[in-house]
């Protein structure tokens, strides 16, 4: 079959040689019926389709580039693996960048997939409001998604990280925890942590409890100010730091940390300086990674959909690639969170005392 060609797979289909084109190059223009029996023609002779040769063609790429901060968070791993299967279930490669939480990196990262001539960009920015990034690409016609990040003017797909933590506190004031504390990835860094931390301030509050001071940590082994920085010493400035929290007199009852590998880490923490999770202290993280399911106690966690927030972004920009227009904002998508209590998370020891 090597030298079978698209007339033959238009001969096998009863359709045109520009059907069969259409077929290979804009999928959302055929018909269903005509889609499928030109695909089963495809696939009955092995026809191999010059990847090259129809991309000049058609001056389109079928690449989507997507920006993430890191894969040492396996939430993003997590999302990536929606964004890819869908892509490639639509006939579309990515191409990934990384930017280590630093503005300039997002903004290198854009500037480098629109020189690549890709279709569409699913990225994660450190702030939507000042970010660089969006600003370049909002005067393009290149269209964007934005993954996890919330802002009225961007087409985005996250949850309601302010609204969960607002739950969250409800839920534990019910369960008679008073000092509720949390700790935070650097607020600067990320538009998620300070929705975060606002829903901590806006829960405690409304439970008419007085908030704990707020621990920031870096979100990696080393702070994005200082990427040469040895992991071990910013590791141990950071577990010293938790631990003086969880030493102290007053100490809290409760902690959440602003994603799950904060709440992993002040979880080992307590452990090592000999809390017993959760009947001493309960520990509670945010994202729901699989790796969670793997440690003991398993985390409490507000677990949200990391896999459908990459399959969303992409529905978005083929949506957008076939009108050849950009992603209206008011098209942005807020999925549904749910909270797992894990093995981490239970009644405070000192619920009987008065508050």
């Amino acid at each position: 079959m090597a030298n079978v060609g698209i007339l033959d797979v238009a001969k096998a289909a009863q359709v045109s040689v520009a059907t069969v084109s259409r077929a290979l190059n804009e999928p959302e223009k055929v018909g269903k019926k005509t889609l499928l029996r030109v695909q089963a023609a495809i696939q009955a002779l092995g026809y191999q389709p010059n990847a090259s040769a129809r991309s000049l063609r058609s001056q389109r790429s079928r690449v989507i580039g997507v920006v993430l901060p890191t894969l040492l968070n396996p939430v993003f791993a997590e999302c990536l693996k929606g964004i890819a299967d869908t892509a490639a279930h639509a006939g579309y490669a990515i191409l990934p960048f990384f930017t280590e939480y630093h503005v300039e990196r997002e903004s290198q990262a854009v500037a480098l997939l629109l020189a690549s001539n890709v279709e569409g960009i699913v990225l994660v920015v450190s702030n939507p409001a000042t970010s660089p990034a969006l600003e370049r690409l909002s005067t393009t016609p290149c269209p964007y998604v934005l993954a996890y990040n919330q802002h009225p003017e961007h087409p985005c797909v996250s949850v309601n990280g302010e609204q969960a933590m607002i739950e969250l506190i409800g839920h534990l004031a019910t369960q008679g925890h008073r000092r509720i504390a949390m700790v935070s990835g650097h607020l600067h860094v990320s538009d998620r942590a300070q929705q975060r931390s606002c829903g901590y301030l806006k829960g405690m509050e409304s439970a008419g409890l007085a908030p704990m001071p707020l621990l920031e940590v870096p979100f990696m082994d080393h702070p994005p100010e200082d990427p040469t920085a040895p992991a071990s010493t910013e590791g141990g400035i950071h577990l010293a730091s938790v631990a003086r929290l969880l030493r102290q007199a007053d100490r809290p009852t409760a902690v959440i940390g602003s994603n799950d590998l904060i709440a992993i880490r002040c979880l080992r923490t307590a452990q090592q300086i000999g809390l017993r999770v959760p009947q001493d202290i309960s520990i509670i993280g945010f994202d729901g990674i699989g790796l969670g399911a793997e440690l003991f106690p398993r985390p409490a966690t507000i677990a949200q959909p990391n896999e459908e927030i990459g399959r969303q972004c992409i529905g978005l920009l083929l949506g957008s690639i076939a009108r050849q227009q950009a992603v209206p904002a008011q098209e942005s998508i807020l999925l549904p969170y749910t909270f797992d209590p894990g093995e981490s998370c239970a009644p405070s020891p000192f619920q009987l005392q008065a508050p």
